[in-house]
């Protein structure tokens, strides 16, 4: 049960991550529309928090092949 708790904590965690680095992306849009920064900062950082979401979902997906394979 303990485990359970642990998996389902991690998950809350990455998912935090990806709303944090939506934030980010989200942020990024608007700062390019009102201060007109620099289009290619723009895209670099966008990038940037994408390459960070790409690793968090492998992470998860982890988390929850451990949990299938526990139920079969």
């Amino acid at each position: 049960m303990a485990e359970n708790k642990d998996v389902i904590h991690e998950l809350l965690m990455d998912i935090k991550r990806i709303e944090s680095a939506i934030e980010k992306i989200d942020n990024t849009c608007k700062k390019f529309d009102e201060e007109k920064i620099d289009a290619v900062m723009a895209l670099l950082k966008i990038k940037g928090t994408l390459e960070n979401i790409r690793k968090i979902l492998p992470h998860m997906h982890s988390f929850l092949n451990v949990e299938d394979n526990k139920s079969s």
